[in-house]
């Protein structure tokens, strides 16, 4: 008899690992992707530092809030993905359950009696 693990309903932690490690490095790049397009400006002569401060401030808040809907679509994404794989889950814990099913009818088939052959034909068939 060849043992089976029990279905434990779980994805692999390793694979579940490398995937939130991923989203985080993707978040990371993302986030750098937003810094280095904020436009580096340069300040005329005449202008006074107030504005740049505040033009700064705008620049950063923009690149806020582009990094947060960045992060908001790697969330969405990571729960599709966290369900996706509870599904798949599922599933095989349904078919791991069908497979012992059928093994466990085979076997009970294979150690049941088998129909018995009637032996006076033969022994008939030998007197001819």
């Amino acid at each position: 008899m060849a043992q089976q693990s029990a279905p434990t309903g779980q994805p692999p932690k390793g694979r579940l690992s490398t995937v939130v490690l991923a989203l985080v490095a993707l978040a990371l790049l993302a986030i750098l992707g937003v810094y280095a397009s904020i436009p580096v400006r340069e300040r005329p002569a005449n202008a006074p530092p107030a504005n740049e401060t505040a033009q700064a401030l705008r620049d950063l808040q923009a690149s806020q809030q582009r990094t947060a809907d960045q992060l908001k679509a790697l969330q969405q994404m990571v729960s599709s993905g966290q369900a996706e794989i509870r599904r798949l889950s599922d599933e095989v814990t349904a078919l791991t359950s069908k497979l012992e099913a059928l093994q466990q009818s085979f076997a009970s088939f294979q150690r049941a009696p088998g129909p018995v052959q009637p032996t006076e034909p033969a022994k008939q068939k030998a007197r001819r």
